[in-house]
This record gives C-alpha cells, sequence and structure tokens, in this order.
C-alpha cells in the first residue's frame, strides 16, 4: 500500500512540477519577447531624466524597463496554457492545410 500511495503522491508532484515548469517557460519566453519594448522604454526615461535632471540615465532606465520586464512575466505567467492552446492548434491547422494542399495536388493528375 505504501508503494501505491508514494507513487499516487509522486504523480501529484512531478504533475505540479511539470506546470510550474510550463508557467516558468511561458514567463522567460514572455520576458524575451518584451525586451525589445523594455529597451525602448527604458532608453526614452533614463534620457527623459538625464535631460532634465530629474535623476541618473540608470535610474530612469532601470525603472521603466523593469516595469516592462515585470509584466511580461506576469503576463506568461498567467497565461501560459492560452498561449500553449494557441501554438498547438496553430501547429495543427498548419500540418492539416499542408497535408489537405498535398492531397488536393495529387488528385488534380
Amino acid at each position: 500500500m505504501d508503494n501505491a500511495e508514494n507513487s499516487a503522491n509522486t504523480g501529484s508532484s512531478e504533475n505540479s512540477e511539470n506546470t510550474e515548469n510550463k508557467r516558468e517557460f511561458w514567463a522567460k519566453v514572455s520576458m524575451v519577447a518584451v525586451s525589445p519594448v523594455a529597451i525602448a522604454a527604458g532608453l526614452a526615461k533614463g534620457a527623459y531624466d538625464a535631460s532634465t535632471d530629474h535623476g541618473p540615465f540608470a535610474d530612469g532606465f532601470t525603472d521603466a524597463a523593469a516595469s516592462v520586464i515585470r509584466a511580461g512575466r506576469k503576463f506568461g505567467e498567467e497565461h501560459g496554457q492560452l498561449i500553449t492552446r494557441g501554438v498547438v492548434g496553430g501547429a495543427a491547422g498548419a500540418a492539416g492545410a499542408r497535408i489537405l494542399h498535398a492531397g488536393l495536388r495529387h488528385l488534380r493528375l
């Protein structure tokens, strides 16, 4: 009985660990995706702060870029399942269209 209980518990922890890994994956992907926006926002805010004597460039850059990256990470964590479904659904649709196109091309003889 102990082995059955342990395997059931292990399966549950593996499932939650897998879910956590997926959340972390999409959080990191989202952070990379928003990086260009974060850099642009940081440059604009840092340059504005430095030119108007509102503080050093580095502080303005860090404040703006960090908030954009933080928002991207949160979005990836919260919407990872939806993103996964979209990617898988799009890939399945593309594969199906390719198969259908090849089949129709074959029938045209």
